[in-house]
């Protein structure tokens, strides 16, 4: 084979590798960009519902309006997850800290000073 051949060969597989890879970056982001509307889609039906269901789900009308007043590209629901799992946490801190505390750590208020 001739060292002409073999440029040409190259030069086109370079092309053929560019032009393959453009059209995938171009299919990711056009998935990425369906999917980002099927999200913002389900952030709308989660606004139809009242505020006692929400809070049912852990949420409240203004994590609704923050998730959605994101970058398209950016993915609503994870903001909506964060929110939700930080307010479980919260109440469940809140819980621990109303119960009674028994054991050693009752009985370190037990002691008597002596003056």
């Amino acid at each position: 084979m001739s060292y002409i051949g073999e440029v040409r060969r190259t030069a086109f597989s370079s092309f053929g590798a560019a032009a393959s890879a453009a059209l995938i970056a171009v299919a990711s982001g056009s998935i990425r960009i369906f999917k980002a509307f099927g999200r913002r889609r389900l952030i709308a039906e989660l606004g139809e519902f009242d505020d006692h269901m929400l809070r049912d789900i852990g949420l409240t009308r203004s994590d609704l309006r923050d998730a959605s007043s994101g970058p398209v590209w950016q993915d609503p629901t994870s903001v909506l997850v964060v929110r939700a799992v930080e307010r479980r946490a919260s109440r469940r801190a809140l819980v621990r800290e109303a119960q009674p505390v028994t054991g050693a750590k009752a009985r370190t208020n037990d002691v008597i000073a002596c003056r």
